[in-house]
């Protein structure tokens, strides 16, 4: 039997926090003062067996994998309700009884079926498999019997379901420890973890449901935030009635050498589309035909010397300049940059107006501020930030770099990080890998560049909605994306978020 993917599986997409295990841990420490951890096992089991019963109707056989700790515990409960209702159930254990404690050993003691040891696991044929071996306190790496195992699953095509998080994932930063196995669904309680959206973790734990076992929110003390428009969306700039296409933002676009002039293209088509009333793009006598000929509806200016951009920038007023797409890595386009971060109050910064500087790093720290946006995907950053270890998860990378400097980062991946100048972190899931794309980081500065200035979004939040409404997009295009299918998806997601139930 092929795998099951079950597409009305939602994920949670309140803007919810996002915990390491020892703020997780932390957080149940205080809902257990008032109720007794036991009884939230059980609802925790309970909430996994309701996921299994709404989605495996065919009463096919049941393999359950229970680890030494309070994730086998959960298993334990599983085992037992799928029982009760006629399933049937194989339960393997990692450790033998007598070596079961706590809630795990209560867990186990109420579970009125047999128990086979996991060395003598066998894969059947059709079974769904039930991973509730390690949760979020895993530390040490997987191996021996229990990496064959593991690799033994991962070969197979048995429909796997994680319990909290899939067993050899790190909760914390998303790594394989030593080996680990791939879920096709991870039931997770109260909150995701980091290691669900970073990393590995990512892929291997499938679809995610999130689910409610009765804990009461307290304050917690949590840097990480989940994207989603209830983060940003009531400070989204709709255009308003009385508007005109001036007051709805001047955004300006630093256009590319000539061989690059589509990267230009389209961040101002995307600006357009996103809301700017006028979008200028500013270029040199050699690409100004091929821009009036390629995209007659935006504004052209041309400008060949740093002298004759002193005087435009002076003139013109200006909401929002976006520089880097196609524009060259060289020291021309180093001082043009120094030049316009300077004089205009909101700039993004992507790709050559960032690498520019990976021979005078000063410049660049000094010049950016909170207003300021950098827009860098790995390669891009390690070349900014050379000291940065490369072996960092990408969140302690992103905190390293606002160490440095003082502006918000957008660290672009398979999850994005972005992270304001005041060290607030947002991570982004709501993506797909059809983003890895030629171009697609264009469509982006220029969905950023549109929502940015005074009247407007703050540059964190407008980082936020850009990148969620860049995901959203891809998403729902599914397979052959290409950017500028990207740029003709902004008309459908902005109507979808209009119509967006604040949580």
């Amino acid at each position: 039997m092929n795998r099951i993917y079950y597409m009305s599986v939602m994920q949670n997409t309140h803007g919810s926090e996002i915990f390491l295990s020892k703020e997780m841990k932390r957080f149940e420490k205080l809902n257990f003062k008032n109720k007794s951890s036991y009884s939230f096992m059980k609802k925790a089991g309970y909430r996994v067996f309701e996921f299994i019963k709404n989605n495996f109707k065919s009463k096919q056989s049941i393999i359950v994998l229970c680890g030494p700790g309070n994730n086998g515990g959960d298993g334990f409960i599983i085992a037992n309700y799928l029982m009760n209702i006629g399933y049937k159930i194989k339960v393997y254990t990692l450790n033998d009884s007598n070596l079961y404690k706590g809630d795990a050993l209560r867990a186990l003691k109420d579970f009125k079926g047999i128990t086979k040891n996991l060395s003598f696991f066998k894969i059947e044929r059709n079974a769904l498999i039930v991973d509730a071996l390690f949760g979020t306190g895993l530390k040490r790496n997987i191996k021996g019997k229990l990496e064959k195992v593991f690799k033994l699953i991962n070969k197979n095509n048995n429909p796997v379901i994680s319990v909290d998080i899939p067993s050899g994932i790190s909760s914390d930063n998303g790594q394989i420890l030593g080996s680990a196995i791939k879920a096709d669904f991870t039931v997770t309680f109260h909150r995701k973890k980091l290691g669900h959206v970073l990393g590995n973790g990512k892929e291997f734990s499938g679809k995610i449901k999130i689910v409610d076992i009765g804990f009461k929110k307290k304050k917690m003390k949590n840097r990480f935030l989940e994207n989603s428009p209830n983060l940003w969306l009531k400070y989204f700039p709709w255009k308003k009635v009385s508007g005109h296409k001036y007051s709805r933002g001047r955004v300006v676009i630093y256009g590319g050498k000539k061989e690059f002039t589509g990267a230009s293209i389209l961040s101002a088509q995307a600006a357009l589309r996103t809301g700017s009333g006028s979008v200028k793009i500013i270029c040199s006598k050699s690409t100004l035909q091929i821009y009036s000929i390629k995209f007659p509806s935006v504004l052209k200016k041309e400008i060949n010397d740093i002298h004759e951009l002193k005087k435009f920038l002076k003139k013109e007023n200006i909401t929002s300049i976006l520089i880097g797409p196609g524009s060259g890595s060289n020291d021309k386009i180093k001082e043009v940059t120094k030049l316009i971060l300077r004089k205009i109050k909101y700039v993004v910064l992507d790709a050559d107006a960032l690498t520019c500087f990976k021979n005078d790093l000063k410049s660049l720290y000094r010049l950016l501020d909170k207003n300021k946006i950098i827009t860098p995907h790995l390669g891009e950053f390690h070349k900014i930030f050379p000291k940065i270890n490369k072996n960092l998860s990408n969140i302690d990378k992103a905190l390293r770099a606002i160490k440095l400097i003082k502006c918000n980062i957008i660290l672009k991946g398979p999850s994005t990080i972005i992270i304001s100048y005041d060290k607030k972190i947002v991570i982004n899931d709501h993506s797909t890998s059809e983003l890895a794309v030629i171009g697609s980081g264009d469509v982006l500065s220029g969905l950023i560049v549109s929502l940015i200035g005074d009247g407007k979004m703050s540059p964190f939040l407008a980082a936020c909605a850009a990148v969620w409404l860049h995901g959203d997009i891809a998403k729902k295009f599914g397979s052959g994306l290409i950017a500028e299918d990207i740029v003709k998806g902004i008309p459908a997601v902005l109507t979808k978020i209009k119509r967006w139930k604040i949580y």
